[in-house]
């Protein structure tokens, strides 16, 4: 499996693609719809995987939907797709809606081109926020970035649960990748033995 980073949008949000062969994997298109496509080599994206459901991150999943991609979302996001605490007004954005096809409640283990995907539930930055794990990688969405934590302070946001969140990622025993939803990638090492949030 080959994973690039295509930084998206106004915020800079880590759009990856997981490509697995004759389809991609898409974890949180958040925008440019067109300049992920073109990233993913022509490729088509059979799976979106979504960390959460901030618009930053969301922000071109209709447009991948429409071409036949399959949506997953923790069902504890609901309240925030379909309401105002995806942000879209807050940051005068607009959104393109679409409903999952796949609600996750946390601990499944996706199977999707060949990949095994397991999904850890991570709230804290939103009630809904997952991290998945594929082989020695975590896509960490807005719970862990480099030297720092996703905000607490936005609908559904929880600073006890992202303690426990962050303390859930770093008790893993492997020194994970770690892709996070804005800035550079870490190390889970680098993190447990250095960020000041965890």
């Amino acid at each position: 499996m080959k994973i690039k980073v295509v930084t998206v949008g106004d915020i800079g949000e880590n759009a990856y693609i997981l490509d697995c062969g004759n389809e991609v994997i898409i974890i949180d298109p958040g925008a440019d719809h067109d300049k992920i496509s073109a990233a993913a080599d022509g490729k088509p994206c059979g799976y979106v995987l979504l960390t959460h459901a901030h618009y930053d991150h969301i922000g071109a999943v209709a447009a991948f939907q429409r071409e036949g991609a399959k949506v997953y979302m923790h069902r504890d996001d609901l309240k925030l797709l379909n309401g105002d605490g995806n942000l879209v007004s807050l940051f005068g954005e607009k959104l393109d809606r679409f409903v999952p096809d796949v609600l996750l409640s946390g601990g499944e283990t996706l199977e999707l081109n060949g990949e095994k995907i397991s999904v850890v539930s991570t709230p804290g930055h939103t009630d809904g926020s997952v991290c998945y794990i594929v082989d020695d990688v975590i896509f960490s969405g807005d719970t862990l970035f480099y030297m720092a934590c996703g905000r607490t302070d936005m609908p559904s946001g929880n600073a006890a649960k992202m303690r426990g969140s962050l303390n859930k990622l770093i008790s893993l025993s492997a020194d994970y990748k770690v892709f996070p939803g804005h800035g550079m990638t870490t190390t889970l090492f680098f993190e447990k033995n250095n960020n000041p949030y965890v």
